[in-house]
């Protein structure tokens, strides 16, 4: 093999002592930009731990942006195989929502569509049209309270008492203005809610919602009164 490159001192310090500042220095940045994404994340399971996480999901994940912001996007993908999730099974989804709240916040939003036009068209029609969703709208189903721990994120640890098992929790995240709201929604409005975001039509999209959960019309004219409320619909488009 090649011999070893020689690590030249500058100013009187040797070049091994130089990458080893670089290094630490490397880790540092991106646990500032792992807590900067997942702030419910490492409050939950304290510093220490986050360090090692941060660590470990670095040494297995290494950076290859420029922009460290970017470095967490494969922590949900990674927390599974993490020794401390076999004790706290949720944190990957927790994960997952604080990504999707990141994402809201950096997103660019669009002048909402009026839906007049939308909701005068027949049922029929609805096979033919499909939702364009701000930028910033984001949904997640879990099987774990996971919008009550990430709300628990502003309290003392040792006052953090969840009861986690058989609540399983629905979660729309959307930005108004410049803060990220998540709320817990119906299972079949986020059944309706994923499939429009894959890129479905509002038929099928409809018929998904009844076919997860039993949904009255009713129901979902509710859902989109709401979202158009709030302006989460950017555009729809008919084919």
């Amino acid at each position: 093999g090649l011999p070893p490159v020689p690590l030249n001192a500058q100013r009187g310090t040797p070049g091994e002592q130089r990458l080893a500042v670089y290094a630490h220095g490397y880790h540092a940045r991106l646990r500032q930009a792992l807590e900067d994404t997942y702030p419910a994340l490492r409050h939950l399971v304290g510093d220490t731990e986050f360090s090692t996480l941060a660590a470990s999901y670095a040494a297995q994940h290494p950076s290859r942006h420029y922009n460290l912001s970017h470095a967490g996007e494969r922590l949900p993908e990674f927390l599974p195989g993490w020794a401390l999730t076999a004790r706290l099974p949720f944190l990957p989804d927790l994960a997952a929502l604080e990504r999707l709240v990141s994402r809201a916040f950096h997103a660019s939003e669009r002048p909402p569509r009026d839906l007049s036009g939308l909701t005068s068209l027949s049922p029929g029609a609805w096979e033919r049209v499909r939702l364009v969703l701000q930028p910033s709208v984001g949904g997640l189903r879990s099987a774990w309270p996971v919008l009550d721990v990430w709300q628990a994120r502003l309290q003392p640890r040792e006052t953090i008492n969840i009861e986690v098992d058989g609540r399983a929790q629905a979660v729309l995240v959307r930005r108004h203005g410049l803060e990220v709201l998540c709320e817990a929604i119906e299972p079949g409005a986020y059944a309706l809610l994923s499939r429009a975001l894959e890129g479905a039509t509002l038929g099928e999209a409809c018929a998904h919602a009844v076919e997860q959960v039993l949904v009255e019309p009713s129901a979902i004219q509710a859902w989109f009164t709401r979202w158009g409320s709030h302006g989460l619909i950017a555009d729809w488009r008919t084919e």
